[in-house]
Order: structure tokens, then C-alpha cells, then sequence
């Protein structure tokens, strides 16, 4: 205590002979010292009460504070009327030990000698939350709930948030009420990773202590579909069939299409089942597709970068005829495949004043005894698969008996 009642002298001897164009400050011992000074705590500031002084020859008072981060006592408050009695002191820190002295000063600006210099402990900050849980994997969000502050001094809550990896606390939020518990971080994008500090924060603006720190994440998004497959080789439809997902929160499959890889893919159907039949109707159609998964929470899976085409199944290629020759009365034909659809063949004759038409054929040949001497015949050959698709006829070729 000493040590502080000194530094106080010495400051007023700086303040007496070294203030630039500052009146000049007196002792005057005639004036009443303040000995009875009380005090009372909160976690940011302090009353102060003294004994009134309403018959004395004063014209206020001066409240001197120090501390031990600035243990210089410094004037923190010019009371102007001697009726007054009481003073807070205000922006403290909680927690904190801090050092008073009142004087009483008059008109000509004497000042008294020094009264008790009292010592004073602001009240501890408010203790952290008791209970704080994140829940994660909700979609586009991230829930904060917590116990309650047991301290009734409590008004709110403060929210920070800062970006895992990334950067310090920020403030997001202020939750009003102590019996609030809850706050939900929305408009998240998905998979997002964040962490979390609560704060209570008094009635006059103090905050606890902080929470524990809280790690949690939005809900990710589905799988992508990576197994989708499209028919070549039907009529009039294209089949799609991919991997049946197995994933927990699994609602409904969404199929997209485009007639061209350059042109934008728009909403086909909604199926539940790993397959679907898309009727096109048309020979050898060209359409894209892609699939996505949507989850329980109207999450989409991503869209797959590139389409899988399908086509509708077009004519069998015309076969070739490789032989029309005349031979044991008759004239033979054969033919050679140009793929491998061909399940039979129907062939053409043109000549003699008709056309005949001969079906069924399970070979790549012709006999044909029909044919009259000294006609010229003209034979062309078409090529039908198992779905009845008929091909273009082959070139035509020539012959005669």
C-alpha cells in the first residue's frame, strides 16, 4: 500500500510543477479527507458510496484509480456537486484488482489530502457453458445446442464460427433470452466443414468465458452414379440400367436427357428402380443420358461430367450378292452378310413380265427353278434381323437361263 501512496504523492508533484499551462494544483489541508469510502462489485464495474459532505466548504470530488497493470493513480471522474454520494465506474475488467481514492477539491481548485486508498476486486467472468453439442450431418446446416446458463445474469449468446483450417472466430450470431438453447447455421453449402465457440454475455455486456470448441459439418452429398449403361439394340426404346445404390438416406433416382451431347441435359423422369425404358421413337435415335441420386433431404448427388449414349436400333445392313450363275437348269444366288443381325433373308426377282418374292430364307443361297429360259432376271437381296427390321436391298445383279 506503501508503494501505491507514494506513486500517488508523485504524481501529484508531476501534475503540481510540470504541467504545461495547467493551473497549479494544492494541498489544502483545511479540506475534508475522505476516509470512509465503500464500495461494491460487479463482473465490469463498481459502486462507490461515501459520507455526505453537504456543510463543508467543497465543490466536489476527484476519484483516482490504479491498478497493477497501471499502477500510476490516475483522476477517472470529476464529480461537480458535493451533494452527490455514489459513483460507478464503468468498462472494467472482470476479474480484476483495482485501487481507489477519493479527494474532495473546492472552488479554487485546492484539493485535499489523500483519504484511504481502498482496494477492490471486480467479480470473476462468468464460467463457460456447461454443455454444448453440435449435430452434424443435416442438410445445408449445422445445429448448436446447449445447457442453459445456470447464472441468472445472463441475456444472451454469442455465435462465432470460423471455416476449419481457415482464419479466427468471427461472430455469426446473438441468441436473446437465457433459456434459448439452440441456434441452427443455415444456408450452408454441402460437406461443409466449420467450428464453433459459444459465449453467455451478461446483462452489462460481459461474456463468459468460451465453450468448448465445437467441430461439425453439413451433410454431404449423394454418390455420384458411375455405372450407367444405355441400349444399342432395341426398336423404338432405349434401356437404361445402372448399380443399385446402397446408400442409408436413398429417396429417388433422377434421369436427365438431351438429343445432343452440345445441348443442355432437362429433367426425363423420377424412379425409385435402377433401370428405366425411354420410349423414342425412330431408327437409329442418338439420346444422352444421365442419372443422379436424390436423398431423403431433396440432396442431388452430382451431376455426372459426361452423358452415356443410347440408340434406338436401326435397319440391318444390306448384304452383298456375291453369285448369280445358271446352272442344272436353274439359277443359283448367294450372298454374304455385311453384320451380323441377319436371321433370314427375303429375295427379289424382277424380269419376265413379273416379280417374284421369295421369303423365308434361313440360308445365303437361292435356287431358283422358276426361272424361264432366255429371261433375263434381275435379283436384289434384303437382310431381316430378329426384331423384323428389313434391311436396304443389296445392289442388283443379273442373270439369265
Amino acid at each position: 500500500m506503501k508503494k501505491f501512496q507514494f506513486k500517488f504523492y508523485f504524481l501529484c508533484l508531476i501534475l503540481l510543477f510540470n504541467t504545461v499551462e495547467a493551473k497549479e494544483i494544492l494541498v489544502n489541508e483545511s479540506l475534508p479527507k475522505i476516509e470512509n469510502l465503500k464500495s461494491i462489485s460487479e463482473m465490469s464495474s463498481i459502486g462507490f458510496e461515501w459520507d455526505p459532505l453537504y456543510d463543508q466548504n467543497i465543490a466536489g470530488f476527484y476519484l483516482y484509480r490504479a491498478s497493477d497493470s497501471e499502477p500510476n493513480f490516475k483522476i477517472i471522474a470529476t464529480i461537480k456537486d458535493k451533494f452527490q454520494t455514489h459513483f460507478v465506474d464503468t468498462k472494467l475488467n472482470p476479474g480484476t484488482k483495482y485501487f481507489y481514492s477519493l479527494r474532495s477539491f473546492n472552488d479554487q481548485g485546492h484539493i485535499s489530502e489523500e483519504g484511504k486508498v481502498i482496494e477492490v476486486y471486480t467479480m470473476p467472468r462468468l464460467e463457460k457453458i456447461p454443455f454444448v453439442e453440435a449435430i452434424t450431418n443435416l442438410p445445408n446446416r449445422i445445429k448448436l445446442i446447449w445447457r442453459p446458463h445456470p447464472d441468472l445474469r445472463v441475456s444472451s449468446y454469442i455465435i462465432e464460427r470460423k471455416k476449419d483450417g481457415e482464419g479466427e472466430f468471427k461472430k455469426i450470431a446473438e441468441v436473446k433470452n437465457r433459456l434459448n438453447a439452440e441456434y441452427i447455421d443455415d444456408n450452408l453449402k454441402p460437406n461443409e466443414n466449420f467450428s464453433y465457440r459459444i459465449f453467455a454475455l451478461s446483462f452489462d455486456g460481459v461474456m463468459s468465458e468460451p465453450s468448448d470448441i465445437l467441430s461439425s459439418n453439413s451433410k454431404a452429398l449423394p454418390p455420384e452414379i458411375t455405372s450407367l449403361s444405355a441400349s444399342f439394340d432395341q426398336v423404338n426404346r432405349i434401356f437404361l440400367n445402372w448399380d443399385k445404390s446402397d446408400y442409408k438416406d436413398f429417396s429417388y433416382y433422377k434421369i436427365y436427357s438431351t438429343s445432343s451431347s452440345f445441348l443442355p441435359y432437362t429433367l426425363l423422369a423420377k424412379t425409385q428402380e435402377n433401370n428405366y425404358e425411354d420410349i423414342v421413337n425412330g431408327k437409329n435415335k442418338s439420346k444422352y443420358y444421365k442419372v443422379t441420386i436424390v436423398d431423403k433431404d431433396g440432396l442431388e448427388s452430382p451431376m455426372p461430367k459426361n452423358g452415356i449414349e443410347g440408340k434406338t436400333l436401326g435397319d440391318p445392313l444390306a448384304p452383298s450378292i456375291i453369285l448369280a450363275q445358271i446352272k442344272d437348269g436353274a439359277i443359283e444366288v448367294e450372298w454374304i452378310d455385311n453384320d451380323n443381325r441377319a436371321v433370314e433373308y427375303m429375295v427379289k426377282r424382277y424380269g419376265g413380265g413379273s416379280t417374284a418374292i421369295f421369303k423365308g430364307l434361313k440360308e445365303k443361297k437361292l435356287r431358283d427353278i422358276k426361272a424361264l429360259p432366255g429371261v433375263e432376271y434381275t435379283y436384289e437381296v434384303i437382310s431381316i434381323d430378329n426384331q423384323g427390321l428389313e434391311s436396304e436391298p443389296s445392289k442388283k445383279v443379273k442373270a439369265a437361263q
